[in-house]
């Protein structure tokens, strides 16, 4: 029960001191709130996690707010239907198509993976047309309100339709949750919207100890290894999240391909989720910075260009491996821990004259993490691999603002918030934001564990 002095509660079930699994509960004197319901995400012991009951009962809450369409933040929504949630589900537009697309992919390959190695399935395909039916799509801005709780999205610049939350009780407490906010300046979406005044804002840390390179340094890396290939008659390999971060990397490589910065080289887009993602992002130019919607408008197709090759079917996907060499395959899963990233591995990992391109974040206990780390023997699918392919990293790329970034929308905000909770990343990320940000601000942070609880 809240006391008498406390408007809100939050409780933290998961994405605390760690970067995958998003959900945190709020709740007020007469309404009980999730914000995001995401997969935990890395390894065996994710997996085991997201089976896990999930702290509290999901027949009691009335609302579930998603920032964006990610599986670390909508993932575990199928399982919250199947256990009984049966309210409202508000996110954006672009999110609730982006979601469909990310869940009904989550579960195909929870089928294969039954299949192939009778590993159980967190939810069925009627589970997610279950949510569907559940979602309200809300435009930035616009006020809804849930018993005593209003809130509103904000443009979060991290993909399509992202959003970060902005809450208040009754008049009363303010609560900002970042969900993800974006690398900004990013050439196709607006970016990272101004934060209110708030009480307490709760903020992702994914890369709260980092800092990324500069877009020209990263547009100097791509270059350059799509001219090595080239020269060595090689495979360049780019593992890359289906939303956003692959919508990103098509849009450079048109602009290399069109201006003659890059000679023409077969390109497949080896990821059906990716294929369909870009085909929606065209559906919002609204979402556009100025740039792009110009471009758009002109009569450029962000997306498209000579030597493009779009995989949708398993059989489109084989025939990559009898094309001719030099080519570059772009593939999910974006940490390399599913997807047909790990068949295109397994062929061309062992191959000195091919590159690994890593261009996302990677999880601890992923297979991208130890290939990230240098590790020259590793298993892929039933099979153990000695790589001698060329490992190149790229965090510019990310879809994550760095701590830079981060305190740059603290310093933007109207007025600074009383306190702060780092979530959504790794503990020595978190503690190293939380750090700064005290440091800078003068501002109470934390960095809270799971099932964590506040007042405020």
């Amino acid at each position: 029960m809240l006391n008498l002095f406390t408007d809100m509660r939050v409780t933290f079930h998961g994405a605390a001191r760690e970067v995958t699994g998003s959900c945190h509960l709020v709740e007020t004197k007469d309404c009980r709130v999730l914000l995001d319901c995401g997969m935990f995400q890395g390894s065996a012991f994710s997996d085991a996690k997201n089976f896990k009951d999930f702290g509290f009962d999901p027949k009691t809450i009335d609302a579930v707010i998603v920032t964006h369409a990610h599986l670390d933040h909508v993932g575990r929504l199928p399982k919250l239907v199947r256990e009984g949630f049966t309210g409202k589900i508000y996110c954006t537009p672009p999110t609730a198509k982006l979601a469909k697309l990310v869940l009904e992919d989550a579960e195909q390959i929870m089928e294969d993976d039954y299949r192939r190695l009778a590993r159980p399935k967190l939810f069925e395909r009627e589970d997610v047309a279950g949510i569907i039916d559940l979602m309200i799509p809300v435009d930035y801005s616009h006020r809804v309100k849930i018993g005593c709780l209003s809130f509103r999205f904000r443009d979060a610049g991290h993909i399509l339709g992202s959003a970060f939350v902005e809450l208040q009780e009754n008049g009363g407490a303010r609560l900002a949750f970042s969900g993800d906010l974006g690398n900004i300046p990013d050439q196709i979406l607006k970016p990272t919207a101004q934060l209110a005044a708030q009480d307490v804002v709760i903020v992702e840390s994914t890369y709260g100890n980092r800092l990324h390179e500069e877009m020209e340094v990263r547009e100097k890396i791509l270059r350059e290894c799509i001219i090595d290939t080239m020269k060595q008659d090689g495979v360049l390999l780019i593992p890359a999240f289906a939303i956003e971060r692959t919508q990103l990397l098509l849009f450079e490589l048109n602009h290399l391909i069109e201006n003659k910065l890059i000679p023409q080289i077969d390109i497949f887009l080896d990821s059906p989720l990716a294929i369909h993602a870009s085909d929606v992002m065209q559906e919002y130019p609204e979402y556009y910075n100025r740039e792009a919607l110009r471009l758009v408008r002109s009569g450029d197709d962000l997306f498209t260009f000579p030597g493009l090759h779009k995989t949708l079917s398993r059989d489109e996907s084989k025939t990559i491996n009898a094309s001719p060499r030099p080519k570059v395959i772009i593939a999910g899963s974006g940490m390399m821990n599913g997807g047909r990233i790990l068949h295109h591995l397994v062929r061309y990992l062992g191959d000195k004259r091919s590159t690994l391109l890593i261009i996302g974040y990677q999880s601890g206990g992923t297979l991208g993490r130890k290939l990230y780390n240098g590790e020259k023997n590793v298993q892929v699918l039933e099979e153990r691999v000695q790589v001698k392919a060329k490992i190149i990293s790229i965090g510019s790329y990310s879809a994550h603002a760095d701590q830079r970034q981060i305190l740059n929308w603290f310093k933007s905000a109207e007025q600074l918030p009383g306190r702060v909770y780092c979530v959504h990343g790794e503990e020595e990320a978190a503690a190293a934001l939380a750090t700064r940000i005290t440091e800078e601000f003068r501002i109470s942070t934390d960095v809270p564990r799971q099932d964590d609880t506040i007042d405020i």
